[in-house]
Protein backbone atom coordinates (compact mmCIF):
# COMPACT_ATOMS: atom_id res chain seq x y z
CA UNK A 1 0.00 0.00 0.00
CA UNK A 2 1.43 3.60 -0.99
CA UNK A 3 1.42 6.54 1.10
CA UNK A 4 -1.68 8.39 -0.51
CA UNK A 5 -3.47 4.81 0.77
CA UNK A 6 -3.98 3.53 -2.98
CA UNK A 7 -2.85 0.12 -4.44
CA UNK A 8 -1.62 -0.92 -7.81
CA UNK A 9 -0.25 -3.98 -9.45
CA UNK A 10 2.96 -4.99 -8.03
CA UNK A 11 6.19 -5.23 -10.34
CA UNK A 12 8.76 -7.64 -9.61
CA UNK A 13 12.69 -5.70 -8.79
CA UNK A 14 14.20 -5.47 -12.32
CA UNK A 15 11.55 -5.76 -14.44
CA UNK A 16 11.61 -3.55 -17.43
CA UNK A 17 8.37 -1.66 -18.27
CA UNK A 18 6.67 -2.99 -21.96
CA UNK A 19 8.03 -1.29 -24.83
CA UNK A 20 5.05 -0.22 -26.20
CA UNK A 21 6.42 2.40 -28.85
CA UNK A 22 8.39 -1.04 -30.42
CA UNK A 23 5.68 -3.53 -30.69
CA UNK A 24 3.76 -0.73 -32.57
CA UNK A 25 6.30 -0.56 -34.80
CA UNK A 26 6.68 -4.13 -35.71
CA UNK A 27 2.80 -3.84 -35.59
CA UNK A 28 2.97 -1.64 -38.44
CA UNK A 29 5.50 -3.14 -40.25
CA UNK A 30 3.67 -6.51 -40.48
CA UNK A 31 0.59 -4.57 -42.29
CA UNK A 32 2.99 -2.75 -44.85
CA UNK A 33 4.74 -6.46 -45.12
CA UNK A 34 0.98 -7.63 -46.23
CA UNK A 35 0.06 -4.47 -48.22
CA UNK A 36 3.60 -5.18 -50.29
CA UNK A 37 3.06 -8.28 -51.25
CA UNK A 38 -0.85 -7.58 -52.05
CA UNK A 39 0.28 -5.16 -54.36
CA UNK A 40 2.89 -7.45 -55.84
CA UNK A 41 0.48 -9.98 -56.57
CA UNK A 42 -1.67 -7.05 -58.16
CA UNK A 43 0.97 -6.32 -60.33
CA UNK A 44 2.51 -9.59 -61.59
CA UNK A 45 -1.25 -10.55 -62.50
CA UNK A 46 -1.71 -7.15 -63.98
CA UNK A 47 1.42 -7.76 -65.99
CA UNK A 48 0.37 -11.11 -67.52
CA UNK A 49 -3.36 -9.38 -68.73
CA UNK A 50 -1.92 -6.81 -70.00
CA UNK A 51 0.46 -9.25 -72.04
CA UNK A 52 -2.46 -11.51 -72.92
CA UNK A 53 -4.41 -8.27 -73.88
CA UNK A 54 -1.45 -6.82 -75.82
CA UNK A 55 -1.57 -10.19 -78.24
CA UNK A 56 -5.06 -10.32 -78.85
CA UNK A 57 -4.68 -6.33 -79.76
CA UNK A 58 -2.18 -7.07 -82.10
CA UNK A 59 -3.90 -9.84 -84.05
CA UNK A 60 -7.26 -7.44 -84.25
CA UNK A 61 -4.76 -4.42 -85.75
CA UNK A 62 -3.37 -6.95 -88.35
CA UNK A 63 -6.80 -8.19 -89.55
CA UNK A 64 -7.79 -4.35 -89.97
CA UNK A 65 -4.54 -3.22 -91.76
CA UNK A 66 -5.48 -6.01 -94.20
CA UNK A 67 -9.09 -5.15 -94.71
CA UNK A 68 -7.67 -1.32 -95.25
CA UNK A 69 -5.29 -3.31 -97.77
CA UNK A 70 -8.08 -4.76 -99.28
CA UNK A 71 -10.19 -1.71 -100.15
CA UNK A 72 -7.14 0.22 -101.04
CA UNK A 73 -6.03 -1.85 -103.40
CA UNK A 74 -9.10 -2.60 -105.07
CA UNK A 75 -9.89 1.21 -105.54
CA UNK A 76 -6.11 1.89 -106.60
CA UNK A 77 -7.10 -0.83 -109.58
CA UNK A 78 -10.23 0.93 -110.64
CA UNK A 79 -8.76 5.05 -110.04
CA UNK A 80 -5.91 2.65 -112.83
CA UNK A 81 -8.19 1.41 -115.02
CA UNK A 82 -10.09 4.58 -115.36
CA UNK A 83 -6.90 6.86 -115.74
CA UNK A 84 -6.61 8.56 -112.28
CA UNK A 85 -3.06 7.63 -111.95
CA UNK A 86 -2.28 9.75 -109.26
CA UNK A 87 -4.58 9.00 -107.08
CA UNK A 88 -3.48 5.16 -108.10
CA UNK A 89 -0.34 6.18 -106.83
CA UNK A 90 -1.38 7.55 -103.75
CA UNK A 91 -2.98 4.47 -102.94
CA UNK A 92 -0.49 2.09 -103.82
CA UNK A 93 2.39 3.47 -101.99
CA UNK A 94 -0.21 3.83 -98.76
CA UNK A 95 -0.29 0.08 -99.14
CA UNK A 96 3.67 -0.07 -99.38
CA UNK A 97 3.83 1.72 -96.22
CA UNK A 98 1.85 -0.95 -94.24
CA UNK A 99 2.71 -4.03 -96.36
CA UNK A 100 6.05 -3.10 -97.59
CA UNK A 101 6.41 -6.80 -98.97
CA UNK A 102 3.25 -6.78 -100.75
CA UNK A 103 4.05 -7.91 -104.84
CA UNK A 104 0.99 -6.98 -106.67
CA UNK A 105 0.78 -3.44 -105.23
CA UNK A 106 4.27 -2.66 -106.19
CA UNK A 107 3.83 -4.07 -109.19
CA UNK A 108 0.39 -1.49 -110.02
CA UNK A 109 2.65 1.34 -108.09
CA UNK A 110 5.40 1.32 -111.02
CA UNK A 111 2.32 0.76 -113.38
CA UNK A 112 1.31 4.45 -112.55
CA UNK A 113 4.33 5.94 -111.96
CA UNK A 114 4.86 5.10 -115.54
CA UNK A 115 1.51 6.51 -116.58
CA UNK A 116 2.51 9.55 -114.56
CA UNK A 117 5.12 9.95 -116.71
CA UNK A 118 3.57 9.64 -120.23
CA UNK A 119 4.24 12.96 -121.83
CA UNK A 120 1.16 15.01 -122.69
CA UNK A 121 0.65 18.16 -125.36
CA UNK A 122 2.39 21.30 -123.58
CA UNK A 123 1.43 24.57 -125.07
CA UNK A 124 4.76 26.62 -126.55
CA UNK A 125 4.31 30.34 -126.07
CA UNK A 126 5.65 32.67 -128.61
CA UNK A 127 6.75 36.37 -129.27
CA UNK A 128 3.51 36.49 -131.22
CA UNK A 129 0.08 37.01 -130.25
CA UNK A 130 -1.20 33.52 -131.34
CA UNK A 131 -0.28 30.36 -129.54
CA UNK A 132 1.63 28.27 -130.99
CA UNK A 133 0.36 24.60 -130.00
CA UNK A 134 2.81 22.02 -130.48
CA UNK A 135 1.70 18.47 -132.11
CA UNK A 136 1.06 15.50 -129.83
CA UNK A 137 3.36 12.54 -130.52
CA UNK A 138 1.37 9.94 -132.65
CA UNK A 139 1.38 6.77 -130.93
CA UNK A 140 2.54 3.77 -132.44
CA UNK A 141 -0.53 1.34 -132.40
CA UNK A 142 1.16 -1.39 -133.94
CA UNK A 143 3.63 -1.83 -131.32
CA UNK A 144 0.22 -1.75 -129.36
CA UNK A 145 -0.56 -4.91 -130.89
CA UNK A 146 2.79 -6.31 -130.57
CA UNK A 147 2.62 -5.98 -126.86
CA UNK A 148 -1.18 -7.72 -127.14
CA UNK A 149 0.18 -10.57 -128.91
CA UNK A 150 2.82 -10.73 -126.94
CA UNK A 151 0.40 -10.57 -124.25
CA UNK A 152 -1.89 -13.16 -125.14
CA UNK A 153 1.37 -15.45 -126.13
CA UNK A 154 2.63 -15.59 -122.29
CA UNK A 155 -0.91 -16.19 -120.85
CA UNK A 156 -1.13 -19.41 -123.35
CA UNK A 157 2.48 -20.27 -121.68
CA UNK A 158 1.18 -19.71 -118.03
CA UNK A 159 3.38 -16.98 -117.60
CA UNK A 160 0.78 -14.65 -116.12
CA UNK A 161 2.96 -12.31 -114.37
CA UNK A 162 4.64 -11.28 -117.60
CA UNK A 163 0.93 -11.41 -119.25
CA UNK A 164 -0.37 -9.02 -116.88
CA UNK A 165 2.38 -6.26 -116.73
CA UNK A 166 1.98 -6.36 -120.55
CA UNK A 167 -2.00 -5.72 -120.63
CA UNK A 168 -1.31 -3.11 -117.50
CA UNK A 169 1.52 -0.88 -119.68
CA UNK A 170 -1.60 -1.34 -122.94
CA UNK A 171 -3.85 0.24 -120.06
CA UNK A 172 -1.39 2.84 -119.17
CA UNK A 173 -0.42 3.75 -122.75
CA UNK A 174 -3.49 3.52 -124.52
CA UNK A 175 -6.85 3.26 -122.63
CA UNK A 176 -9.19 2.65 -125.21
CA UNK A 177 -6.72 0.44 -126.96
CA UNK A 178 -9.13 -2.62 -127.27
CA UNK A 179 -10.25 -2.05 -124.30
CA UNK A 180 -12.96 -5.04 -124.58
CA UNK A 181 -10.34 -7.68 -125.66
CA UNK A 182 -7.42 -6.24 -123.01
CA UNK A 183 -10.02 -6.61 -120.15
CA UNK A 184 -11.00 -10.15 -121.19
CA UNK A 185 -7.80 -11.15 -121.65
CA UNK A 186 -6.41 -9.29 -118.25
CA UNK A 187 -9.71 -10.87 -116.80
CA UNK A 188 -8.37 -14.52 -117.80
CA UNK A 189 -5.05 -13.93 -116.56
CA UNK A 190 -5.64 -12.18 -112.82
CA UNK A 191 -8.54 -15.41 -112.20
CA UNK A 192 -5.78 -18.00 -112.95
CA UNK A 193 -2.95 -16.47 -111.41
CA UNK A 194 -4.71 -16.11 -108.66
CA UNK A 195 -6.09 -19.61 -108.30
CA UNK A 196 -2.15 -20.77 -108.67
CA UNK A 197 -1.49 -18.78 -105.60
CA UNK A 198 -4.20 -19.99 -103.89
CA UNK A 199 -3.46 -23.81 -104.73
CA UNK A 200 0.12 -23.19 -103.91
CA UNK A 201 -0.73 -21.68 -100.10
CA UNK A 202 -0.52 -18.10 -100.91
CA UNK A 203 -3.86 -17.37 -99.94
CA UNK A 204 -3.62 -13.38 -99.49
CA UNK A 205 -2.05 -13.00 -102.71
CA UNK A 206 -4.61 -15.31 -104.43
CA UNK A 207 -7.50 -13.88 -103.16
CA UNK A 208 -6.31 -9.72 -104.27
CA UNK A 209 -6.00 -11.58 -107.58
CA UNK A 210 -9.29 -13.04 -107.88
CA UNK A 211 -10.98 -9.80 -106.32
CA UNK A 212 -9.36 -8.03 -109.50
CA UNK A 213 -10.16 -10.01 -111.66
CA UNK A 214 -14.04 -9.81 -110.58
CA UNK A 215 -14.11 -5.81 -110.82
CA UNK A 216 -13.89 -6.82 -115.09
CA UNK A 217 -16.29 -9.70 -114.59
CA UNK A 218 -18.04 -12.36 -112.68
CA UNK A 219 -16.11 -14.86 -111.07
CA UNK A 220 -17.28 -18.84 -112.08
CA UNK A 221 -17.94 -21.23 -109.35
CA UNK A 222 -14.64 -22.34 -109.13
CA UNK A 223 -12.51 -19.43 -108.90
CA UNK A 224 -15.59 -18.02 -106.02
CA UNK A 225 -15.38 -21.43 -104.05
CA UNK A 226 -11.62 -21.15 -103.98
CA UNK A 227 -11.65 -17.45 -102.79
CA UNK A 228 -14.50 -18.31 -99.52
CA UNK A 229 -12.14 -21.29 -98.90
CA UNK A 230 -9.31 -19.42 -98.48
CA UNK A 231 -10.76 -16.12 -96.68
CA UNK A 232 -12.17 -18.57 -94.39
CA UNK A 233 -8.38 -20.24 -94.05
CA UNK A 234 -7.35 -17.02 -93.43
CA UNK A 235 -9.82 -16.37 -90.89
CA UNK A 236 -8.86 -19.41 -88.66
CA UNK A 237 -5.29 -18.79 -89.06
CA UNK A 238 -5.79 -15.30 -87.27
CA UNK A 239 -7.51 -17.37 -84.12
CA UNK A 240 -4.03 -19.77 -84.16
CA UNK A 241 -2.45 -19.09 -80.87
CA UNK A 242 -4.90 -16.83 -79.79
CA UNK A 243 -7.53 -18.79 -79.66
CA UNK A 244 -7.00 -22.57 -79.36
CA UNK A 245 -11.26 -23.61 -79.31
CA UNK A 246 -11.99 -21.40 -82.19
CA UNK A 247 -9.14 -22.19 -84.06
CA UNK A 248 -10.06 -26.09 -83.58
CA UNK A 249 -13.26 -25.53 -84.85
CA UNK A 250 -12.27 -23.91 -87.88
CA UNK A 251 -9.58 -25.99 -88.95
CA UNK A 252 -11.28 -28.99 -88.08
CA UNK A 253 -13.65 -27.82 -90.70
CA UNK A 254 -10.85 -27.14 -93.64
CA UNK A 255 -8.90 -29.96 -92.58
CA UNK A 256 -11.92 -32.44 -94.18
CA UNK A 257 -10.84 -31.13 -97.62
CA UNK A 258 -7.43 -31.75 -97.12
CA UNK A 259 -5.90 -29.07 -98.24
CA UNK A 260 -3.07 -26.37 -97.24
CA UNK A 261 -1.57 -27.10 -93.73
CA UNK A 262 -4.93 -27.22 -92.17
CA UNK A 263 -4.44 -30.67 -91.02
CA UNK A 264 -2.13 -30.10 -89.23
CA UNK A 265 -3.22 -27.08 -87.63
CA UNK A 266 -6.08 -28.48 -86.65
CA UNK A 267 -4.14 -31.40 -85.32
CA UNK A 268 -1.76 -28.78 -83.46
CA UNK A 269 -5.33 -26.83 -82.18
CA UNK A 270 -6.67 -29.64 -80.93
CA UNK A 271 -3.88 -30.71 -78.79
CA UNK A 272 -3.91 -27.41 -77.37
CA UNK A 273 -7.23 -27.17 -76.79
CA UNK A 274 -6.88 -29.91 -74.53
CA UNK A 275 -3.82 -28.40 -72.44
CA UNK A 276 -6.36 -25.80 -71.62
CA UNK A 277 -9.40 -27.78 -70.96
CA UNK A 278 -6.66 -30.02 -68.37
CA UNK A 279 -5.60 -27.16 -66.57
CA UNK A 280 -9.42 -26.37 -66.23
CA UNK A 281 -9.65 -29.40 -64.44
CA UNK A 282 -12.29 -30.80 -67.32
CA UNK A 283 -9.97 -34.38 -67.82
CA UNK A 284 -12.44 -35.62 -70.25
CA UNK A 285 -12.93 -33.22 -72.43
CA UNK A 286 -9.79 -32.72 -73.05
CA UNK A 287 -9.50 -36.45 -74.14
CA UNK A 288 -12.04 -35.52 -77.29
CA UNK A 289 -9.63 -32.95 -78.13
CA UNK A 290 -6.38 -35.61 -77.87
CA UNK A 291 -8.16 -38.06 -79.38
CA UNK A 292 -8.99 -35.44 -82.26
CA UNK A 293 -5.40 -34.36 -82.80
CA UNK A 294 -3.75 -37.92 -82.91
CA UNK A 295 -6.04 -39.10 -85.00
CA UNK A 296 -5.48 -36.20 -87.41
CA UNK A 297 -1.67 -36.88 -87.01
CA UNK A 298 0.04 -39.49 -85.35
CA UNK A 299 2.91 -38.61 -82.69
CA UNK A 300 4.47 -40.89 -80.14
CA UNK A 301 5.80 -38.66 -78.07
CA UNK A 302 1.83 -37.48 -77.21
CA UNK A 303 0.32 -40.30 -76.97
CA UNK A 304 1.21 -41.27 -73.36
CA UNK A 305 -0.04 -37.43 -71.94
CA UNK A 306 -3.36 -38.69 -73.72
CA UNK A 307 -3.31 -42.23 -72.36
CA UNK A 308 -2.95 -40.52 -68.34
CA UNK A 309 -5.54 -38.25 -68.86
CA UNK A 310 -8.06 -40.67 -70.24
CA UNK A 311 -7.51 -42.49 -66.77
CA UNK A 312 -7.78 -39.77 -64.54
CA UNK A 313 -10.91 -39.01 -66.46
CA UNK A 314 -12.46 -42.71 -66.23
CA UNK A 315 -11.31 -42.31 -62.34
CA UNK A 316 -13.41 -38.86 -62.09
CA UNK A 317 -16.20 -40.52 -63.65
CA UNK A 318 -16.45 -43.74 -62.10
CA UNK A 319 -19.83 -44.48 -60.10
CA UNK A 320 -19.26 -44.83 -56.12
CA UNK A 321 -19.45 -48.18 -54.53
CA UNK A 322 -23.17 -49.43 -53.73
CA UNK A 323 -23.39 -52.61 -51.24
CA UNK A 324 -24.98 -55.37 -52.62
CA UNK A 325 -28.18 -56.46 -50.25
CA UNK A 326 -27.86 -60.04 -49.20
CA UNK A 327 -30.55 -62.00 -50.96
CA UNK A 328 -33.72 -63.28 -49.21
CA UNK A 329 -35.55 -66.43 -48.84
CA UNK A 330 -38.93 -67.45 -48.49
CA UNK A 331 -39.94 -71.19 -46.76
CA UNK A 332 -42.71 -72.29 -48.24
CA UNK A 333 -44.51 -75.51 -47.77
CA UNK A 334 -47.85 -76.64 -50.21
CA UNK A 335 -49.60 -79.45 -49.12
CA UNK A 336 -51.88 -81.25 -51.41
CA UNK A 337 -54.83 -82.79 -49.72
CA UNK A 338 -55.25 -86.44 -50.67
CA UNK A 339 -57.67 -89.32 -50.35
CA UNK A 340 -54.55 -91.75 -50.12
CA UNK A 341 -52.08 -93.06 -47.57
CA UNK A 342 -50.16 -89.33 -46.91
CA UNK A 343 -46.62 -89.73 -48.68
CA UNK A 344 -43.55 -88.14 -48.23
CA UNK A 345 -42.88 -84.49 -46.96
CA UNK A 346 -42.97 -81.54 -49.52
CA UNK A 347 -39.26 -80.15 -50.42
CA UNK A 348 -39.31 -76.60 -49.35
CA UNK A 349 -38.60 -74.34 -52.26
CA UNK A 350 -35.98 -71.33 -51.72
CA UNK A 351 -37.10 -68.41 -53.86
CA UNK A 352 -34.27 -65.05 -54.23
CA UNK A 353 -35.59 -62.05 -54.07
CA UNK A 354 -34.25 -58.15 -54.09
CA UNK A 355 -31.01 -59.05 -56.17
CA UNK A 356 -29.31 -55.34 -57.89
CA UNK A 357 -30.49 -54.83 -61.22
CA UNK A 358 -27.56 -54.06 -63.89
CA UNK A 359 -26.35 -50.30 -64.29
CA UNK A 360 -26.19 -49.16 -68.07
CA UNK A 361 -23.12 -47.95 -68.95
CA UNK A 362 -22.65 -44.46 -71.45
CA UNK A 363 -19.74 -44.25 -73.85
CA UNK A 364 -19.20 -40.71 -75.02
CA UNK A 365 -18.73 -40.12 -78.82
CA UNK A 366 -17.38 -37.81 -81.06
CA UNK A 367 -19.39 -35.91 -83.23
CA UNK A 368 -17.57 -35.09 -86.95
CA UNK A 369 -17.28 -31.17 -87.92
CA UNK A 370 -18.91 -30.63 -91.06
CA UNK A 371 -17.28 -30.92 -94.29
CA UNK A 372 -16.45 -28.57 -96.96
CA UNK A 373 -16.83 -29.92 -100.62
CA UNK A 374 -14.10 -27.88 -102.84
CA UNK A 375 -14.02 -28.81 -106.87
CA UNK A 376 -10.35 -30.34 -107.56
CA UNK A 377 -7.41 -27.77 -108.52
CA UNK A 378 -7.59 -27.52 -112.57
CA UNK A 379 -4.53 -25.67 -113.93
CA UNK A 380 -5.26 -22.20 -115.85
Amino acid sequence: MSATGETGPLRPPGLAEPDNAGSSRRWWLWVGGVVLFGVIVLSVGGISGYASGLNQHSARVNIENSLIVQEQFDLGVQDLLEGRYELARQRFAYIMEIEPDNGPARELLGEALIALDRPTPTLTPTPSPTLDISPTPTLDLRSMDGLFAAAQTAHGAGDYDAAAEMLLTIIAEVPDFRRGEVNQLLFSVLRNRGLNKIWSGDQEQGIYDLTLAERLFPLDSQASSWRTSAAFYLLANSYFGLDWPLATEYFSQICVASIWDACWKYSQAAWEYGNKLVEAEDPCGAVLQYDASLSTREDAEKAPTATEVFDVCLTATAPAPTPTPSPTFDLTTTVTPSGTAPGPSPTPTLTATGGPSPTPTVTPTHTPAPTITLPPPTPG
